[in-house]
């Protein structure tokens, strides 16, 4: 699971509110506070009850992640950030909450502590910035506040009934027997027996939640008598803190029939949430049916539902998938990663193969299911290095698409780096080809060339023509972001013409795609547009890469005025890079649009079209291209200047503080104004220009003529940092 807005829980939170009050105040003063205790003590649906009451704060889960270097990019993503380019995702992360105000609530900590540095340095890097995490374990960070969560309180002895009903522990327990048993009548026995449940189980919320699940089938009565409560645990090993929860978990599972024991222990190889058909498929077998096995896990409290926009999914508490996996290690489940790791590769395998209308669903799919695609790269054995490396290179598209540049260029080249990599050449060749362009468009151009190269090697040993066409013609594209075409125009050449002999349809659509741009910068239009007209001939079947070459004839109509043709080409871009997600190339629809725009006088538009270009730019951490940049820079400059969109004279004062680097403090006393004044100016600005950024107002405030910066050394010095532009 990667990151949404907080859920609205399903079932009241009992017992917590003194816990809820606190916490509530200590983030109207603390930017970071720690809900710990102990497994099954209700520390997330805590933190989700006070996450609930703040606007657009998002929950990240943490649970799916072993890998503790994957904490912040996740968290970017959480805010919709991603990787188009050079810039690393944890920068653009904090660009982009330096001046924004931003509630977190990461879930899970404990077991990536090693990524509390990370989390330190984003708390100092972005004063508004608060955090609600939930662990085991303190994170240790400086400004840390601790809020410790304890099991409810029990009752003491044998307690009048009606008081003892209201005692955390028992309210919450009868809670969900009446929501178990509607149709029971709960007498001052029952309330009792519940009180009895209740000290054995220690008050523990989840443990609670298990054993009133079992009221429906066996009673009160029944759940004493089967020992559930006192059951020992069959785990060595289990720390004291733990065993009542642990001996809770040992009773539920023991009273499932054999068929819902074993799915129960094999869905804990799932990373995140599944699907019935693929839980199926990954647990089950010709004669274990998982689908009525799973409804009986629900039914006992065992795996909870999560229903989503495309229909439900499941999922295990983090406590409950790690009891489960310890059961799958010691029956011997031994297929079940590779299973999974089978899947996985299917999954990326229709992303790679599935050109067409359905590319951008294929995606969808991957990004759905990127926190199982990820467990698989990180668990894949020596042994099975291959099936690892065909799964990282399919997903070449997600990870460029969907903004993952980094960590699939990371699975790449951790599992390229291993000796079994050598043992399958038509496997590492593919591998080699996506790693090349990951670097690529990660501007590490030599990187770039080096894996490309070392593909093409492979393709010719093999007698691989087509692959080693394809690999000519992303060489060309190499050296077309390198500004230096001539000395591969020959390899480019020669790739095509292996790939029109082939007639293979994949090869000749990256050489006339990789020769036309480097006719294109050795100064040989013609030649150039007549290879993109062939190379969008050959894309009209897939969305994006019509688009994709859309967008170059687009910018040639540009250059030859044909502004109507251009901007058509640019709009249906657009549109098709928005529906796939692809944060590199979308960004420059917006730009060609703009210079349009600027170009028929709209200078108001084409502003719109520039400011979405570089909000859409710093969420992606990527730049203009060279060539782009000249061009937009001339349009910015044509419209700016006479476009003051209604701008005061007050929030041109406050606009050039901003230009100047000043924070919204600093700027309130050089004016003499409140800070939440000044914000309100620099909100109004954001809004007036239709920028999202304090680098797009100075940006503005670049193109208006104005005699001079404000006398920055008047501000007093208050040891403040400059506010970032980023």
């Amino acid at each position: 699971m990667e990151a949404v807005g907080v859920p609205v829980p399903l079932t009241p939170l009992v017992g917590r509110e003194r816990e809820v009050a606190t916490a509530r105040a200590l983030l109207g003063t603390r930017r970071l506070v720690t809900v710990v205790g102990t497994g099954g003590c209700g520390k997330t649906r805590l933190a989700l009850e006070v996450a609930g009451g703040v606007p657009d704060a998002m929950l990240v889960d943490l649970a799916p992640l072993t890998d503790p270097a994957l904490v912040l990019p996740t968290v970017a993503r959480a805010l919709g950030l991603g990787e188009a380019g050079a810039q690393p995702l944890v920068t653009t992360l904090h660009r982009h909450l330096a001046d924004r105000d931003v509630f977190l609530l990461l879930d899970n900590v404990e077991h990536v502590l090693d990524a509390v540095d990370g989390i330190a340095d984003l708390l100092g890097r972005c004063p508004r910035l608060r955090v609600l995490a939930t662990s085991r374990c303190p994170l240790r960070i400086p400004g840390e506040h601790l809020l410790p969560l304890h099991p409810l309180p029990v009752p003491d002895g044998e307690p009048d009934p009606r008081a003892c009903a209201e005692l955390p522990s028992v309210a919450l327990f009868l809670d969900r027997v009446r929501a178990a048993a509607p149709d029971r009548e709960l007498t001052d026995d029952d309330v009792r027996e519940a009180a009895r449940i209740c000290r054995a189980l220690d008050g523990l919320p989840l443990a609670l939640e298990l054993a009133a699940a079992r009221v429906r089938t066996v009673g009160l009565a029944g759940v004493l008598a089967d020992d559930g409560v006192r059951v020992e645990s069959p785990r060595r090993g289990v720390p004291e803190r733990h065993r009542t929860l642990d001996a809770a978990v040992a009773w539920s599972v023991a009273l499932l029939d054999d068929a819902a024991a074993t799915v129960f222990r094999r869905l804990s190889v799932f990373a995140g949430s599944w699907t019935a058909p693929v839980a199926q498929r990954v647990c089950g077998d010709p004669d274990l049916d998982v689908a009525p096995a799973l409804g009986r896990l629900v039914e006992h409290s065992l795996v909870e539902v999560v229903p989503t926009g495309t229909g439900v999914r499941y999922r295990l508490l983090e406590t409950l998938r790690r009891y489960a996996a310890d059961l799958a290690h010691d029956v011997g489940d031994r297929d079940l990663v590779q299973r999974h790791a089978a899947w996985c590769a299917a999954l990326a395998s229709a992303v790679l193969t599935c050109p067409g209308p359905q590319e951008a669903v294929r995606i969808d799919a991957a990004q759905t299911e990127v926190a199982e695609l990820r467990a698989a790269l990180e668990r894949c054995p020596p042994s099975d290095t291959a099936t690892g490396l065909r799964t990282a290179a399919d997903l070449y598209f997600f990870w460029d698409m969907r903004g993952y540049l980094g960590e699939g260029r990371a699975h790449l080249e951790r599992l390229l780096a291993r000796p079994e990599a050598a043992d399958d050449p038509e496997v590492r060749q593919g591998a080699l080809q996506s790693l090349g362009l990951l670097r690529l468009w990660q501007d590490d151009l030599a990187g770039a060339r080096a894996a490309l190269e070392d593909a093409a090697d492979l393709a010719e040993h093999r007698g691989d023509a087509g692959g080693w066409a394809w690999t000519a013609g992303s060489l060309g594209i190499v050296a077309f972001a390198g500004g230096d075409v001539d000395g591969s125009a020959a390899r480019v050449e020669c790739g095509l013409a292996v790939a029109r002999e082939a007639g293979a349809w994949m090869p000749l659509l990256r050489t006339t795609c990789g020769l036309g741009l480097v006719r294109w910068l050795q100064g040989r239009p013609a030649e150039a547009r007549a290879l993109l007209e062939e190379n969008a001939e050959l894309a009209a079947p897939t969305p994006w890469g019509l688009a994709k070459a859309g967008w170059f004839l687009g910018w040639f109509d540009f250059l030859d005025g044909d502004l109507d043709a251009a901007d058509r080409w640019f709009r249906d871009g657009a549109t098709a890079f928005a529906r796939i997600g692809d944060r590199r190339s979308l960004p420059d629809c917006h730009d060609g649009a703009a210079c349009v725009a600027a170009a028929r006088g709209d200078g108001a538009t084409a502003l719109e079209l520039l400011a979405t270009a570089d909000d859409l730019r710093e969420r992606a951490g990527s730049r203009r291209n060279a060539y782009l940049r000249l061009r937009c820079d001339e349009a910015r400059a044509a419209t700016l200047a006479t476009s003051p969109r209604g701008v005061t004279a007050r929030e041109l004062e406050v606009a050039r503080l901003v230009a100047a680097g000043l924070t919204n403090r600093q700027i309130g006393r050089h004016l003499g104004i409140s800070e939440r004044t000044a914000e309100r100016h620099t909100e109004n600005l954001r809004a007036k220009l239709g920028v999202g950024t304090r680098a797009q107002i100075a940006a503005w405030v670049g193109a208006v003529p104005t005699p001079r910066r404000p006398d920055v050394a008047a501000v007093p010095d208050t040891g403040e940092p400059r506010a970032p532009l980023g």
